[in-house]
């Protein structure tokens, strides 16, 4: 693979292991004359994917999920794991300790992209800027607050009410989704799943039918709040959306899928 120009994200260094992976990818790029510029995670922004052919996320899975909000076309991404002692880096396919060896398969085209699933989430009819690698959650403004809403899924509207809602990928239910007590999918699976976070099944609120489950591709998710202001938040660290009630708020799988570079 021939990469002209790159973008590394990084998280910030906490300690030697997290400085030394960092510098072991930039003097690895530079061995390899790779153009390339530099951000922390917390000042990214649109302008700094434009025109980028290759991105690199060094830390953990938070850094490599915040730059997965900017790309929504083909260009690849590698996370590196900047300290495997401390981090899960479930996205992660590389360390400091085979970071060159790897980069150097990427540039003999000797890896893989493995697609991963996101889902896309709508304001009434308006759009928001995210899409979500792991897991759209629901819930009112103030969490401690029980959200009170209409679910509708395959036709069925369900008045609700509960501590809210979590709306997965297939690479989410590895993450929030199964410690919520969902099931694990195929990482590579275009079903997404959904469920209700301590539903509270009393004599005037619904039976509970509509708790938890795995959806095909083309259904989607409406969730319309019955009173008081709800969030929207994609994989727990992008813009907290906000959202009146009345208004409607939909989730359905994306037809854009991170590329995500494996080995």
């Amino acid at each position: 693979m021939k990469i002209k120009n790159t973008l590394v994200v990084y998280t910030k260094l906490k300690n030697l292991a997290e400085k030394q992976t960092l510098q072991v990818v930039e003097k690895t790029l530079k061995k390899y004359n790779v153009s390339y510029i530099i951000s922390k995670r917390e000042s990214l922004n649109k302008k700094l994917f434009q025109n980028k052919d290759f991105i690199i996320a060094v830390g953990g899975d938070g850094t490599f999920l915040r730059a997965s909000h900017f790309i929504f076309d083909t260009t690849p991404i590698l996370g590196v794991n900047s300290n495997p002692k401390s981090k899960e880096g479930f996205f992660m396919s590389a360390a400091k300790k085979d970071f060159d060896k790897k980069f150097n398969k990427i540039i003999n085209n000797s890896f893989k992209i493995k697609k991963l699933n996101r889902l896309e989430a709508y304001l009434d009819n308006k759009k928001i800027p995210e899409l979500a690698l792991n897991e759209f959650y629901i819930s009112s403004k103030k969490e401690y607050h029980t959200a009170r809403y209409y679910l509708t899924i395959r036709g069925q509207r369900e008045r609700q009410k509960s501590s809210g809602i979590i709306i997965s990928t297939a690479a989410g239910s590895y993450a929030w989704m199964k410690s919520a007590g969902g099931k694990q999918l195929p990482l590579n699976s275009d079903k997404f799943e959904y469920i209700v976070r301590e539903p509270y099944c009393g004599r005037i609120s619904a039976k509970c039918g509509l708790v938890n489950g795995i959806l095909d591709k083309d259904k989607k998710i409406i969730v319309e709040f019955e009173l008081g202001d709800g969030m929207l938040i994609a994989d727990s660290l992008s813009v907290e959306h906000t959202f009146k009630a009345k208004e409607k708020v939909t989730v359905r799988m994306s037809n854009k899928p991170l590329h995500s570079v494996s080995f």
